[in-house]
C-alpha cells in the first residue's frame, strides 16, 4: 500500500503549478513529496538523458494520464516542448539555528551593503517517515525581489566577488513546469497515442531503451525538460538507489563496518537534500556527483548490498530531528576540516573539524610552522597502503606554473602568500604574487582548481631555484568522514555507529524505517 508523503514546509515562496496539464502524475513527479512501498520511500531519480527519439522495448504496456497501450515495444519521439518558467533568490548567508534569534541583527548588516529589501528565506521542509519527524530546513537571508536567470547570474557574480568569504548563491524557484507532447509509436500498423509531459511504462523483466538495459525495481518514466531530449527517471526503493551509490564511492575491499557508515552518509544525504534540488525537474535527485554517483549498469556486489540491508532506513540526526550534512572526502590527512572554511556555509556544530587519530594532538594546524610539524607525522587514517594521497609530493617548474596562470594576468609567478588556513591546514584565502599584477582568491577548491586540480589545499609551498615544491596532505575538501580514516578504524573492529560519532560528533544514527 502506498502512503503519500508531503513536504509541510518547503518554503517561504510555495510555488503554486498552473492548473491545465493533462497529466495530475506529471504535476506530482514536480513536488517535494513522495510514496511509500511497504514503509519504505520511493525516490525519484534521474538516469539519462537521449535524443528525442529513443526506442523502447522489454514492455508490457506504457500510460499517460487515462491513456494506456499494451504493447512489448515502441518508438517515442518528442513532439513539442515549451521550457519551465523559473525565478531565483538570490540568497546572500545560510544562517545557522543558534544565529537565527538574532537574525535581525544579521539582517540590518547586509542592508547596509544592498540596495534591496531582505526576507528570511527557508529552504527546504519538515516531514514524516513513519511518525518520526524529520527536519531539512536550512536558512537564509536573501533579497525579497525574485529575479530572472540573467539578472540571477549578473547579481550573484557582484555580490560574490563584494562578500568573497560568505556563501551567496542562487536558489531556483519554479512556477511552472516545462511542457510537452511526447509521442508513441508501437509499431506494426498499430495505433499509437501522444501523451502530455510524460511517459510511464509498465516493465516485465528489464526496460532497454536504445542500447541500454536496466534492471530495476522501482516505475520508469520519460519526460522532457529541455528541447530536442527525452529524459529517462525513475521511482526508485531508496535502498535500491544506496546499494548503487556505494560501488563509486568505496572500495569493495573496505571492511563491512566502513561500508555501512558509508551506506549511511549516502543515505543521509538524499534525505538531506530533497526539496532543495533539482526543484525545477520532475525527479528529486541525479545520478552524477553533483547529487551522488550512481552506477546503473553494473551487478552490484553482495558485499555492497549486506552494507545496505544491515543499515536499512538509518539516517545521521542532530539534535533528534535535523537531518545533519554528510559529506565525505577521499582522505582528511588526520585531521577534517570546518565547514565554514570550505564552503562558507553557517557553522554546523558536527562539522567543525576533528583529528583522525585515537588521541587528540596539542598542534594549531591554522600556523605554517606547527602544519610542517604535521606533514613529517604519519598520523591518522592507519597507514593504509592503498592511501597515496595522505602525504603528498608535488613539484612544479617555473615555466609549468606559469601556464596555470596565463589566463589569470597576473604575469609569471613570482610568490605563493596563505592568507588563511583552517583547522585542518587547508588554505582558504591565498594570494599570488606576480610580475604584472597580483590576486586574492578565496575558496579551497578555486585554489585548487588554479594549481592543476591540486589534491588539497593543505599544503606548503617552497621555492628551490626553478621549481615550485608543494608538500600536503589528504585528498579533497576533508569536511566529514575521510573515507581512508573510515577504512583504518573499521580495520581497528570500530562498528559503523563508532565510524560515524567520530566524523560526524554529536550526531546520532536513528532508524526511521
Amino acid at each position: 500500500m502506498k502512503k503519500c508523503l508531503i513536504l509541510l514546509i518547503f518554503s517561504v515562496l510555495s510555488p503554486c503549478y498552473v492548473s491545465g496539464l493533462d497529466d495530475i502524475d506529471f504535476e506530482h513527479l514536480h513536488s517535494a513529496s513522495f510514496s511509500f512501498v511497504k514503509s519504505v520511500p520511493q525516490i525519484r531519480t534521474h538516469i539519462k538523458s537521449y535524443s528525442s527519439g529513443v526506442k523502447v522495448s522489454g514492455l508490457s504496456g506504457i500510460s499517460c494520464g487515462d491513456k494506456k497501450l499494451e504493447t512489448e515495444q515502441a518508438s517515442i519521439s518528442l513532439l513539442s516542448f515549451k521550457p519551465s518558467e523559473t525565478v531565483y533568490i538570490l540568497a546572500l548567508q545560510e544562517l545557522s539555528r543558534s544565529e537565527l534569534p538574532n537574525y535581525q541583527q544579521i539582517k540590518k548588516g547586509w542592508e547596509k551593503k544592498v540596495p534591496y529589501d531582505l526576507e528570511i528565506f527557508v529552504h527546504g521542509g519538515i516531514f514524516s517517515i513513519n511518525e518520526t519527524r524529520v527536519d531539512n530546513r536550512e536558512y537564509y537571508i536573501a533579497l525579497r525581489e525574485r529575479f530572472d536567470h540573467t539578472k540571477a547570474q549578473q547579481l550573484l557574480q557582484k555580490y560574490r566577488a563584494q562578500n568573497p568569504g560568505q556563501s551567496v548563491s542562487v536558489i531556483p524557484v519554479m512556477m511552472k513546469p516545462a511542457s510537452s507532447k511526447i509521442s508513441v509509436n508501437p509499431g506494426g500498423g498499430r495505433k499509437g497515442i501522444v501523451c502530455s509531459n510524460a511517459v510511464f511504462f509498465d516493465v516485465k523483466n528489464g526496460l532497454k531503451i536504445n542500447d541500454d538495459n536496466y534492471h530495476l525495481s522501482g516505475n520508469y518514466y520519460l519526460t522532457a525538460i529541455r528541447n530536442n531530449r527525452l529524459e529517462l527517471a525513475a521511482e526508485e526503493d531508496i535502498e535500491r538507489l544506496v546499494e548503487r551509490i556505494l560501488p563509486g564511492e568505496m572500495f569493495l575491499s573496505a571492511p563491512l563496518e566502513t561500508l555501512k557508515a558509508q551506506a549511511v552518509a549516502a543515505r543521509t544525504d538524499i534525505f538531506m537534500q530533497l526539496g532543495k534540488r533539482h526543484i525545477t525537474d520532475p525527479w528529486h535527485n541525479c545520478s552524477e556527483v553533483h547529487c551522488q554517483k550512481i552506477i546503473w549498469g553494473n551487478v552490484v556486489q553482495d558485499k555492497f548490498i549486506q552494507a545496505v540491508r544491515e543499515t536499512r532506513g538509518t539516517v545521521i540526526l542532530y539534535n533528534g530531528t535535523h537531518v545533519a550534512r554528510a559529506p565525505y572526502c577521499s582522505s582528511a590527512g588526520g585531521r577534517t576540516e570546518d565547514i565554514r572554511f570550505v564552503w562558507f556555509t553557517a557553522e554546523k556544530p558536527y562539522l567543525k573539524g576533528v583529528w583522525d587519530g585515537d588521541e587528540p594532538l596539542d598542534l594549531d594546524l591554522t600556523k605554517e610552522s606547527d602544519l610542517r610539524k604535521f606533514l613529517d607525522m604519519d598520523y591518522g587514517e592507519c597507514n593504509i597502503n592503498i592511501n597515496s594521497r595522505h602525504r603528498w609530493k608535488t613539484t612544479y617548474s617555473q615555466a609549468e606554473i606559469d601556464v596555470f596562470f596565463k589566463k589569470r594576468g597576473i604575469g609569471s609567478l613570482r610568490k605563493i602568500v596563505p592568507l588563511k588556513r583552517g583547522v585542518s591546514g587547508r588554505i582558504y584565502k591565498i594570494r599570488f604574487e606576480g610580475t604584472q599584477r597580483n590576486e586574492t582568491v578565496f575558496g579551497e577548491l578555486n585554489i585548487r582548481r588554479i594549481l592543476n586540480n591540486m589534491f588539497s589545499s593543505a599544503f606548503i609551498v617552497t621555492k628551490s631555484g626553478d621549481n615550485w615544491i608543494f608538500e600536503g596532505m589528504g585528498w579533497g575538501h576533508g569536511v566529514g568522514m575521510s573515507q581512508m580514516g573510515a577504512i583504518g578504524l573499521g580495520r581497528k573492529g570500530r562498528d559503523y555507529k563508532y565510524i560515524l560519532k567520530r566524523y560526524y560528533p554529536g550526531t546520532k544514527a536513528v532508524k526511521l524505517y
